[in-house]
């Protein structure tokens, strides 16, 4: 009897693991957007996206756009004004990983903080800078306790230890004591 049971959920197992991987998978319409990821229906997430991207992503409703590449990694420029003629809000908060800044963190808190910002497309070259900066405002606005906001953070790109541990350190500074 115990046999017939451990079948079917062995199936609904292997099942939720397919589908969790697809979703984990870019919309064909953004598969050139290297960890693409709709976090929410406010916000998405990813690598640089292209020109042709940018005019998607605009006629999907999203009204803002935040940057965080330094200028020289690409043609700054020509992003800056593409978005500009699509109608986008553009930021531009460049993050060298071997000069993170609690400037750069406090921008990006009052960027995505901004409802006007919203739908909002935030982006690096692979989507590392943009999980760290996302991982200190799930903790800091939020509430997400630091494990499940690293968690999601890996998920939408953060690799690089130097980053992981600019989060944690930023957190615990700026993070609200008790009284």
């Amino acid at each position: 009897m115990k046999t017939r049971f451990v079948i079917p959920i062995a199936i609904l197992i292997v099942a939720s693991g397919a589908v969790l991987a697809q979703q984990q998978q870019p919309p064909p319409e953004y598969a050139g957007i290297k960890n693409f990821l709709r976090v929410n229906q406010q916000i998405c997430t990813g690598g640089q996206p292209t020109m042709d991207d940018l005019a998607k992503l605009k006629v999907e409703g999203v009204k803002a756009i935040i940057n965080l590449r330094q200028p020289a990694e690409y043609n700054a420029e020509e992003e800056a004004a593409k978005a500009k003629e699509l109608g986008l809000r553009y930021f531009n908060i460049p993050v060298a990983l071997d000069d993170l800044k609690d400037a750069q963190a406090e921008e990006f808190l009052k960027i995505t903080a901004d409802p006007q910002n919203r739908p909002l497309f935030i982006h690096c070259a692979s989507a590392n800078r943009v999980g760290g900066f996302w991982m200190i405002r799930r903790v800091l606005v939020d509430g997400w306790k630091m494990e499940d906001a690293e968690a999601e953070a890996r998920k939408i790109g953060l690799r690089n230890p130097a980053l992981v541990e600019f989060a944690h350190n930023y957190i615990e500074r700026h993070a609200k004591k008790p009284r």
